[in-house]
């Protein structure tokens, strides 16, 4: 059934928006945007159509937050916005009519992309996410982003959103413009009441500054960038690798029947035992790689040199972040040791080797990626939790261990070689664990007897040099 003036969603094209004009939806009860709130599609799909209808708001000169609004009967958006301009004149009480919807129609020719007047800030935020989706991208520049860091940034703007709700801003008629000193500042505040770690905290702020940077950038409106004055805060790592110890006892107590845990927050049970996380454990440990790219691995990922196996990994934090695909992307090689080659022996690499299966948990075909990724996560976060170490150690901890060890073993910077990283530095603050290193040096001897036999050869071998030099300069 095709839809008529009467049904068709009220839809306000880019070109035509102007500040406080809106789509208002009956059926959710709110002002909606680009995307419908019911089916979370694009707003012109909405099977509520017939419930939209264009709506005015207008401030009130001379108030802080008082404001009109208005309702209009026409469905057609070119007379809303003529009757928009007029109901704002009736309002502001400007004589100059006329002067007035010259300006405006001035203001609807802004930059490349036709931008209006700023649109509401959540509107704004709404319409980044979708951004960050890849939602009306041109195909130049889509990039491709994890559903953690999108998530990640949805996070950052509620928080942003209960801050102002609590401040008693009015939600829906607050802009983009309307963001001030004073406003970040009460942000910061509560940011700082949330007791965030500073990597988190930097992590939100970060988020803001780009949200901001990006909407100046892409409909080419100059707005100040508030969040930029926000000094960073001073981040002090403690890498925490899980110790060989607390690595069996983890796997030991991985059982089903200790699956089971209660969210306050959800008010139900759930059970994160898996029969495959163990071995997604054991291959994090053995690979030193990051949750996505276990999960991805596959049998003929496996390749051989020299006689040498190692698996080809590809790098998707790197991937991601600098958007390579195709021949651009960046693979890392892990060196299959004894250990690993046991592992994969266990989960059948005689029967599966060189073949499109995937190597951890292959009977997993439904949201694959998204699903493992929490449950390895959740999983053990919740074991280890009952050994009761008085640690608090995450999956994460599995590739610090990793890092830590192969530092022991290779040294002298090598480790970047195997791990991907292009600074010894980020392996130095974020993944090697102090603690572990001074283990590793027990039984070290500044003067051990190996290195004053190795002074002894040095200077025997010096003197013969210079016997040998005294012989030639007599001939």
């Amino acid at each position: 059934m095709m839809p008529t003036m009467e049904n068709k969603p009220l839809y306000i094209p880019e070109n035509k928006r102007l500040k406080g004009l809106v789509t208002y939806c009956y059926y959710c009860k709110t002002n909606v945007y680009d995307i419908c709130k019911k089916t979370g599609k694009s707003l012109k799909q909405c099977p509520n159509g017939d419930k939209h209808v264009f709506k005015k708001y207008v401030h009130v000169p001379g108030t802080s937050n008082q404001r009109k609004t208005k309702v209009f009967e026409t469905r057609d958006i070119n007379e809303a916005i003529k009757q928009a301009i007029e109901f704002e004149q009736e309002v502001k009480g400007n004589p100059k009519q006329g002067i007035e919807i010259k300006v405006k129609k001035q203001d609807v020719k802004r930059g490349n992309q036709n931008e209006v007047n700023p649109t509401l800030i959540i509107h704004a935020m709404a319409r980044y996410i979708s951004w960050l989706h890849n939602e009306g991208v041109p195909a130049h520049r889509i990039r491709e982003r994890s559903n953690e860091h999108i998530s990640d940034v949805e996070r950052a703007f509620k928080s942003f959103v209960e801050c102002l709700n609590d401040c008693k801003y009015q939600m829906e008629t607050l802009t983009i413009d309307d963001i001030n000193d004073k406003m970040v500042g009460q942000v910061f505040s509560y940011l700082e009441k949330k007791s965030f770690a500073n990597r988190t905290f930097n992590k939100y702020i970060g988020y803001y500054t780009t949200f901001l940077k990006g909407y100046s950038e892409e409909f080419n409106y100059p707005i100040r960038n508030w969040f930029e004055r926000i000094n960073r805060k001073k981040l002090n790592p403690k890498p925490k690798a899980i110790t060989r110890k607390e690595y069996e006892a983890l796997l030991n107590q991985i059982k089903p029947e200790k699956g089971f845990k209660e969210y306050e927050w959800e008010a139900r049970i759930r059970n994160v035992y898996r029969t495959w996380l163990k071995d997604g454990i054991r291959l994090g440990l053995e690979t030193g790689r990051r949750r996505e790219e276990l999960i991805n691995l596959k049998w003929n990922n496996i390749e051989e040199s020299e006689g040498i196996e190692v698996i080809k990994v590809e790098d998707y934090k790197v991937n991601h972040i600098q958007n390579r695909t195709n021949d651009e992307r960046k693979f890392i090689f892990i060196p299959i040791t004894d250990s690993l080659r046991q592992l994969l022996i266990e989960l059948g690499y005689e029967k599966y080797v060189n073949t499109d299966n995937y190597i951890l948990a292959p009977e997993v075909k439904i949201s694959r990626t998204q699903v493992m990724s929490d449950i390895l996560s959740r999983g053990f976060s919740h074991y280890y939790n009952q050994l009761n170490t008085g640690r608090k150690l995450t999956f994460k901890s599995l590739r610090k261990a990793y890092i830590t060890n192969l530092e022991i073993f290779m040294g002298n910077g090598n480790t970047k070689a195997i791990t991907g990283h292009s600074d010894n530095q980020v392996i130095e603050r974020n993944y090697i664990d102090k603690k572990e290193i001074a283990k590793a040096m027990r039984g070290f001897n500044v003067f051990s007897k190996e290195s004053e036999r190795t002074d002894e050869l040095k200077g025997i071998r010096n003197e013969t040099i210079e016997n040998q030099q005294l012989k030639n300069r007599e001939v």
